[in-house]
């Protein structure tokens, strides 16, 4: 929930970007065929924003599995009582490498997070790409 309030204001822009880049003679020629602002925003602006949605959803799910590690760490810090309840995988995987050196938990912890996190991009960007071929990231 947080990063989705840290992350709106860059998503915004992005999406301001997309519209300001809409040439205007679209919603003249629409205007004069008599279309109404709700058909304009439904003809034109949706199909123009609907490759930058596709996108920034692509690169947020790509993220899915990373919690903001500043955040965690600097609340619970090394404080054993709160693991129970605060853990996330990246304070997890810095505790076992660093307190307990252990290097073989943390590699297979971050090696797991990466590989779901791969999947989970792979897999959305398969559905991005049956919705519309042009707005998959690859």
């Amino acid at each position: 929930v947080f990063r989705v309030w840290k992350m709106t204001g860059y998503g915004m822009i992005m999406y301001i970007a997309a519209l300001g880049g809409i040439d205007t003679t679209y919603y003249e020629a629409a205007k004069i065929d008599g279309a109404s602002r709700w058909q304009q925003i439904k003809s034109i602006s949706l199909p123009v924003l609907a490759p930058t949605a596709i996108t920034l959803l692509l690169l947020n799910c790509g993220k899915i599995m990373n919690a903001d590690f500043g955040m965690f760490y600097s609340m619970i810090g090394n404080n054993a009582q709160l693991y129970s309840t605060t853990d996330v995988l990246d304070t997890f995987i810095y505790r076992n490498l660093r307190l307990n050196g252990d290097v073989g938990m943390s590699s297979a912890a971050g090696l797991y997070q990466s590989v779901l996190s791969t999947a989970i991009l792979l897999f959305m960007n398969r559905l991005a790409r049956k919705h519309n071929p042009d707005g998959a990231l690859f």
